[in-house]
């Protein structure tokens, strides 16, 4: 019988009753669900649900499930996965948003048996799929392996593009710190962990920066495991148009030169040029007229049609926020004048 270690994993959770764009009542029971079905030692498997004070059903209904539950006074999720971190008592962590699934009952051990054959490794992860109960929206998106709209997609290496070996049950990846793949929710070697983590009260971001952090230190080691899979909803294209409102202005310009993982280098001519030719791909809109018809037909399913107005709309929408934030603008001036040098 396998000594299968014990996973923490952590779930952030924010449900304010009336809020459209914060209700985890509506998804952690399918969370909570799909982690407790697991072919796993349940003594084996910690959950700690980290709550920005929610006012809806969320506490309610994760009461009824064996967790541990803790107050996030600052509400926001960054804060709330290094809480949990702070208190998890695994081997291996992981934090799983409210609005995600794990796919299969055998997703535990399939990303926790990568540590168990290879010593070296640092994190597990695996690919997002798209599930008929989503919105068309959200199938598109799930497309990709890492739910990347188009635009980053085409900026940042592909998944095939960073596997040094491929393997039966999991891909052996290597993490460059320098330029690779964004993996959010990652199974993490704790004790690794620990060396980046070391003062859990004011490190505050633990999501894609840490991989890059982790292969820094010499942990570059990963196991991609594709056929394990999760379920994450992004629910529909007005509410992506938010989602990089407050990815470029609340987690990106305020951060400027402090960010680990950037999908650009604006001192790069080789980025910015690649910048320009997919600004000009998305406002022509017949190449996404039948990339999307390629969709539809490779995946058959409608919701590839998303691909012309998520590329034209997000695009632009992204410019309008540089433009019109101060250090926005200043860096595109900065950018232009060195391009043109």
């Amino acid at each position: 019988m396998k000594n299968w270690p014990k996973v923490s994993i952590v779930i952030p959770t924010r449900g304010i009753r009336g809020d459209k764009f914060l209700d985890s009542e509506f998804y952690i029971k399918k969370c909570l669900d799909s982690v407790f079905k697991q072919d796993y030692p349940k003594e084996k498997i910690e959950v700690l649900i980290v709550d920005g004070e929610s006012t809806d059903r969320t506490l309610e209904i994760a009461r009824k499930y064996p967790v541990r539950i803790f107050n996030n006074p600052q509400k926001l999720a960054e804060p709330a996965k290094t809480l949990g971190f702070k208190h998890a008592t695994g081997d291996l962590f992981f934090y799983l948003d409210s609005d995600a699934e794990l796919v299969s009952k055998q997703w535990l051990k399939k990303l926790t048996q990568p540590f168990m054959d290879d010593s070296d490794i640092a994190g597990s992860f695996t690919r997002y799929y798209p599930n008929k109960r989503q919105t068309a929206f959200n199938r598109y998106v799930s497309f990709d392996p890492l739910q990347l709209w188009p635009m980053l997609s085409f900026l940042l290496p592909s998944i095939e593009g960073v596997i040094v070996k491929k393997g039966k049950t999991f891909d052996s990846v290597k993490i460059n710190p320098k330029r690779t793949i964004p993996v959010g929710m990652c199974l993490y070697r704790k004790r690794y962990l620990n060396k980046v983590i070391t003062n859990p009260d004011t490190f505050n971001y633990v999501d894609i920066a840490i991989p890059l952090q982790l292969a820094e230190l010499g942990f570059d080691k990963f196991a991609y495991v594709v056929d394990a899979g999760m379920y994450h909803r992004r629910s529909n294209l007005w509410r992506e148009v938010k989602r990089q409102k407050r990815d470029v202005t609340v987690t990106y310009l305020p951060v400027l030169g402090q960010r680990k993982f950037n999908y650009i280098d604006f001192n790069k001519k080789g980025d910015l040029l690649k910048i320009v030719l997919w600004v000009l791909w998305a406002n022509l809109l017949i190449p996404g007229l039948v990339v999307g018809l390629y969709k539809t037909i490779k995946y058959r399913d409608w919701a590839g049609m998303y691909e012309l107005p998520t590329n034209f709309i997000l695009t632009n929408y992204v410019i309008y926020l540089f433009v019109s934030d101060r250090k926005g603008k200043e860096l595109l001036k900065k950018t232009i004048f060195s391009f043109l040098k």
